[in-house]
């Protein structure tokens, strides 16, 4: 009997034991609160919303929460402002995952579909949040994860950071906003990668009191300016496609020890234009097919270096003095059109009649056996074909190639 009993008290400690802090999974049906179940909800709980339309405003202030929809098609789980002048997600917890979701607030308001204020290792992802005034907003957040969200069609921004850092967005799309992605007021250390930013009215990137941030592998086209950096230093912009951008592909301004490298920047009216920025590196770039000029800098911009970047523009490039560098030292290393060594620049133009389509290299090294020199520079050691590369050279007169 005591050993009876013995065994069915463990039993029940090991029942009470199991059930304290277990996550649980908690059911949202058309015509049920999504807030209601925030606020019934533990630590660790996950909530899953059946497919239908859900007109409310959620305010989330518990930690470790998951909300996601059960179908993870945003088109048929669609949750719409009820109080227009509130956000529809507004996040003030860390820990939070929002997924799987239409979001629609009112375009005529200064509100948001999803709000993060002071959050930290919040996921946000698979969500559409088109048509609003502002896409998703983040305030004074740390460390999250934004990604695979569509933020179109929105009246002011696709997506927002302030004094936010440490957050990566990866593979939105943010198109045919006002502007597509807004980082200011020191926004710092955030990346964002894989992005396609297309067709804003203003700009597609917009960096402004922001410093040390990574724009990589993005595709930024059709804006009237594709990326517009301003008073934002030791920023890395690498890998880009920058296309068809109305004015400039690439506008920095105020903007100190930047590494500028491997984008391809084509088809606007002046591909990068430089305004009193100092101490920046150029190199791996494709500038080519742009109408006023490839690379521009004002008077007001020295030391800048730029190296290994293939030009091919009617006008290459418009310097205002000649404290800036066109060339590195002579070196082994496969350049951009496939040489056997790294060196100047490779200055085309698309009539096949530039100085590096027509220069000669006797030697076969694949530099210039004279430098070239131009208005406001002097480029030491630029570059020429080679009659095996490494890789295929960039096109130099078929626009088509590029694209």
């Amino acid at each position: 009997m005591n050993k009876f009993v013995s065994l069915a008290v463990a039993f029940l400690i090991f029942t009470l034991g199991s059930s304290t802090g277990t996550a649980i999974e908690i059911l949202v049906h058309p015509g049920e609160s999504i807030q209601a179940a925030v606020n019934n909800t533990s630590s660790d709980d996950v909530i899953i919303v059946k497919p239908g339309n859900y007109t409310e405003n959620i305010v989330i202030g518990k930690q470790n929460l998951t909300i996601r929809s059960e179908s993870g098609n945003p088109e048929d789980t669609i949750v719409t402002t009820n109080n227009p002048n509130v956000n529809v997600f507004h996040i003030r917890a860390n820990n939070t995952t929002i997924s799987g979701f239409k979001i629609r607030s009112a375009q005529s308001t200064q509100v948001t579909g999803i709000y993060l204020s002071g959050c930290s290792h919040c996921t946000i992802s698979n969500n559409d949040l088109s048509e609003n005034n502002l896409g998703l907003y983040l305030s004074n957040s740390k460390n999250n994860t934004i990604s695979d969200n569509k933020m179109n069609l929105n009246e002011k921004y696709g997506i927002q950071l302030v004094h936010s850092e440490g957050n990566i967005l990866s593979n939105n799309s943010a198109d045919s906003n006002n502007h597509g992605i807004i980082l200011e007021n020191n926004c710092s250390d955030n990346n964002l990668t894989g992005n396609i930013v297309g067709w804003n009215a203003g700009y597609g990137f917009y960096l402004i009191n922001s410093s040390s941030n990574n724009l990589n592998n993005n595709t930024i086209s059709r804006n009237d300016m594709g990326i517009y950096m301003t008073n934002s230093n030791l920023s890395v912009i690498s890998g880009n496609n920058i296309l068809e951008n109305i004015r400039y592909g690439m506008w920095i301004s105020h903007s100190n020890y930047s590494i500028i490298s491997g984008n391809t920047i084509s088809k606007s009216n002046w591909g990068i234009h430089l305004n009193s920025s100092d101490n920046s590196t150029f190199t791996g770039n494709i500038l080519s097919f742009n109408y006023v000029s490839g690379l521009s800098m004002c008077p007001a911009c020295d030391n800048n270096t730029v190296f290994n970047n293939y030009l091919n523009n009617t006008f290459n490039v418009e310097v205002g003095n000649r404290r800036n560098t066109w060339n590195t030292v002579k070196k082994e290393g496969i350049n951009i059109i496939g040489g056997h060594y790294l060196g100047g620049n490779f200055w085309a133009s698309p009539d096949g009649a530039g100085f590096s389509q027509t220069t000669q290299d006797k030697d076969e090294n694949g530099i210039a056996d004279i430098k070239y020199n131009g208005t406001n520079f002097t480029d030491n050691l630029p570059l020429v074909p080679v009659s095996n590369p490494q890789h295929q050279a960039p096109p130099v007169a078929n626009s088509s190639h590029l694209l």
